[in-house]
């Protein structure tokens, strides 16, 4: 499982590095040398979610650097030292999803669409959520309640990754109308999408409640979660390879791939009855 998570970590770096980053400076070249952009006449807009992917990966180098400290490191550098690298990431996590609040207010003011409505609730859920559990870090294993705000974070955030993917596909049959979803690799696509993203959040909400409950079986419930998230993105990326938009199958959260292995390495663990035992 320790393998799974630093491959995901990796892979949102990578992500960020070479898709977002490369992205957000030829935005920022074409706006300094006047020639059209779409964000030239919305630079608060860009301002924030350049700042918000830059807080990010702070972030998931944090969440690296306290994996490496929690399971590489020597006894006395753990501790105090990962809670408040854990800390850090999830506020960076948390204020790289609040930032994308000015985005939905633009796309809303567009008129009322789904782009901009899942900008919001995006930013509202998981950003309000992580930034919250960023300060109940320092609490985990002295009662249960600190899992509960776990449970929800999780909740919220694979909430979040639904809103990216499903609100993309109703944002389109809002644009260009359904038919398209009868035909050939469109049908298949959208489909795996509902299917997988909504079990995923189905699975967190169980697992979310079952962790409050201090019980073992919600990382069970959790793998179910992040195998479905990582499952949608093989399949999506077999329906844009099919019809040739891989560029813009990119830009979403491609980098959950490896989730799908997480998961599995999750449903393959073996269950203690409590997530916390006081008796230790």
């Amino acid at each position: 499982m320790k393998i799974w998570i630093f491959v995901s970590f990796c892979s949102l770096l990578v992500w960020i590095v070479v898709f977002s980053f490369p992205s957000n400076i030829t935005h920022f070249l074409k706006i300094t040398s006047g020639e059209p952009d779409f964000y030239t006449a919305n630079l608060g807009v860009f301002l924030a979610y350049g700042i918000g992917l830059i807080a990010r990966f702070c972030g998931v180098v944090m969440a690296l650097a306290a994996g490496f400290l929690l399971w590489g490191g020597k006894k006395a550098y753990t501790g105090s030292r990962v809670g408040r690298y854990i800390e850090t990431a999830l506020f960076l996590e948390g204020t790289f999803f609040v930032l994308l609040f000015p985005s939905g207010l633009w796309w809303i003011g567009l008129g009322p669409n789904f782009v901009g409505v899942g900008y919001l609730l995006e930013a509202v859920l998981a950003g309000s959520a992580l930034l919250f559990l960023s300060f109940k870090v320092r609490d985990f294993g002295r009662d249960t309640k600190s899992l509960k705000w776990i449970g929800v974070a999780a909740a919220c955030y694979i909430g979040a990754l639904w809103l990216n993917v499903v609100f993309g596909w109703f944002d389109r049959i809002e644009l260009i109308g359904g038919s398209f979803l009868l035909r050939g690799a469109a049908s298949w696509g959208f489909l795996g999408s509902l299917v997988t993203m909504t079990l995923a959040v189905f699975f967190a909400l169980v697992g979310g409640y079952l962790l409050a409950e201090n019980n073992g079986d919600s990382v069970w419930w959790y793998g179910l979660s992040l195998a479905m998230v990582g499952l949608h993105y093989v399949i999506y990326l077999g329906y844009a390879f099919s019809v040739g938009d891989v560029d813009s199958a990119m830009q979403l959260d491609v980098w959950t791939l490896p989730f799908l292995g997480l998961g599995v390495s999750m449903l393959l663990t073996k269950l203690s009855k409590n997530v916390i035992d006081f008796r230790q």
